[in-house]
């Protein structure tokens, strides 16, 4: 009787890493994990229960690793050290890379993904947080520094480096935005610093005074709002800081970078944008899917209060070298998009609710071109009869693309 096949846990969670981290869960086959673990799919159920088990596993170890690299930062002996172990060191880039896609992860399966990444970075943060009010007791930052803002501000470098790297970008690329970042924590710091001994020499009238207070979240969507309307590159600091209510000290405080701010706002638009998207996947025929994408798209252009437009389509459009990484990176969430839409339909090619001649790739594309379609008009200032108009042009379509099938659900 053969012995059931032996192997090593952390080397085949290693190589199931790499395919994760380059595809995302959706995007991985069963085939590529196998081919890449070296081991057959009895085997991987047998160890591991399903896919998603196997990405729990690996998205485990990758968590491990990012703990064991905070304890170690946060041991540091000063706030500045601390800062510079976290944005210099990091653990293996294809952690960052699971970890990025796993903060994406936008199907039922795994849906709970995100909320619980996102629960362990606020943790890390309070962590953060709670360092740098003992380097304000000890001295080593001045009393009235916000300490929160300053942990704010680096796990947000934090994400944007984690951004790059999941993108793939080079190792000098990545020093280099860690090395600006540890140059806008010291300006940080000497800015609190300043202010303190401005304090120190004030009045006690002044000193009693309450400094002057903003919402983070209304101040993120004001951020979101600019760089919805004019592009990364057409959205300076004025015209943030401006819209945002603050100064420049605070943004950065509070932030980071312009980078950094602006993945927040990437963050917080896919929030508000994701929902229709999640829902829309669940219909249950490929047409329906369809008509609740361009529907939801619709919704968007006629919102109140909301520019017109999109934020990824109009920060996908080629720019300057400054707007590179910001550009890349639209891209890959667009392309993670696709990927979706595809496994959706190869779904329905499967059930048979699509003809097997269809190209898969090709509607996926022509569902987004569609979905473009409506946020470029919407941004051209077409009216919501023309838009509708267009949404119900582009369902007629449907049937002549492709030889679609061509009931209503």
């Amino acid at each position: 009787m053969a012995r059931p096949r032996a192997f090593e846990e952390s080397e085949v969670l290693d190589r199931a890493a790499d395919v994760f981290g380059r595809r995302g869960y959706d995007g991985s086959t069963m085939a590529e994990l196998t081919a890449a673990m070296g081991l057959n799919s009895p085997s991987i159920y047998a160890a591991f229960g399903s896919k998603r088990g196997l990405f729990d596993a690996v998205l485990g170890r990758c968590s491990a690793r990012e703990d064991e690299h905070w304890e170690w930062a946060l041991t540091a002996p000063t706030a500045e050290e601390v800062v510079k172990r976290l944005l210099t060191t990091s653990p293996a880039q294809e952690s960052s890379r699971i970890l990025v896609h796993a903060g994406l992860a936008m199907g039922s399966e795994n849906a709970d993904i995100p909320a619980a990444l996102l629960h362990r970075r606020q943790s890390a943060e309070l962590k953060l947080r709670d360092r740098f009010e003992e380097a304000k007791r000890s001295g080593e930052l001045p009393v009235d520094a916000d300490a929160s803002g300053l942990a704010s501000y680096v796990t947000s470098v934090l994400g944007g480096l984690a951004m790059k790297a999941a993108g793939g970008a080079p190792h000098d690329d990545l020093r280099e935005g860690a090395e600006q970042a540890m140059a806008a924590w010291r300006a940080i710091s000497d800015v609190a610093a300043a202010a303190s001994a401005s304090t120190r020499g004030s009045t006690p009238a002044d000193q009693l005074r309450e400094p002057r207070k903003f919402s983070a979240d209304a101040a993120l969507d004001a951020a979101m709002k600019v760089f919805w309307a004019k592009g990364f590159a057409g959205a300076s600091l004025n015209d943030l800081t401006e819209a945002m209510g603050i100064t420049r000290p605070s943004l950065y405080a509070a932030f980071g970078n312009k980078e950094a701010l602006f993945f927040k706002a990437l963050e917080l638009y896919q929030s508000l944008r994701g929902n229709y998207m999640a829902r829309a996947l669940q219909s249950p025929t490929a047409r329906g899917v369809f008509e609740a994408i361009l529907r939801g798209t619709l919704r968007t252009q006629l919102a109140e209060g909301q520019p017109r437009g999109c934020l990824m389509v109009l920060n996908s459009m080629p720019g300057g070298d400054e707007a590179q990484v910001i550009r890349n990176e639209i891209l890959r969430r667009q392309a993670v998009g696709r990927d979706l839409l595809a496994a959706r339909f190869e779904r329905a090619k499967i059930e048979g609710d699509l003809l097997p001649t269809v190209n898969i790739d090709g509607l996926a594309r022509f569902v987004q071109s569609m979905m473009n379609g409506i946020l470029m008009q919407g941004a051209a200032g077409a009216s919501r009869s023309e838009l509708e108009g267009l949404v119900e042009s582009s369902l007629a379509m449907w049937t002549a693309s492709a030889q679609l099938p061509i009931s209503k659900d």
